[in-house]
């Protein structure tokens, strides 16, 4: 099982969005056109899956590190 750990898109080249994580970027290939900077996302094998609202996202990064 994987836990997807919401991350903010910090650039976007191309189809490639750079996710910065509370401790480290990541790349992850955009499929849909509809994600801009600023957006937290959900990630799954290197390809953006899903928006998350920045609420949702700072809960769940609250409780990610309360549980580290």
């Amino acid at each position: 099982m994987c836990l997807a750990v919401p991350g903010k898109i910090i650039a976007i080249t191309n189809d490639t969005a750079t996710i910065e994580y509370t401790s480290e970027t990541r790349k992850a290939r955009l499929i849909e056109k509809k994600y801009k900077l600023g957006d937290y996302v959900l990630v799954q094998g290197g390809i953006v899956l899903q928006k998350v609202s920045k609420k949702e996202a700072e809960e769940s990064l609250k409780l990610w590190s309360k549980a580290r």
